[in-house]
């Protein structure tokens, strides 16, 4: 017999925001998304976001006299 994965169910209550409900079911309208797959959608977007982020920045290196661009 297959096992069976849990499922991990996330609601949301977005009764004192219907503006953030409406653009919610925008947005699943304009991709072809039902909330669901749309919510893990964004979930991924933010995710790839903060990782791109938590990479170390390179630090400027001052310019000398010379290297100063002319205006």
């Amino acid at each position: 017999m297959a096992e069976e994965k849990e499922k991990l169910q996330v609601n949301v209550d977005l009764t004192n925001f219907p503006e953030l409900a409406k653009a919610l079911d925008e947005m699943c309208v304009a991709d072809q998304r039902d909330r669901s797959k749309f919510v893990r959608f964004l979930i991924q977007q933010e995710w790839g976001r903060r990782q791109q982020l938590a990479l170390p920045l390179p630090t400027p290196t001052p310019r000398s006299k010379k290297q100063s661009v002319a205006a």
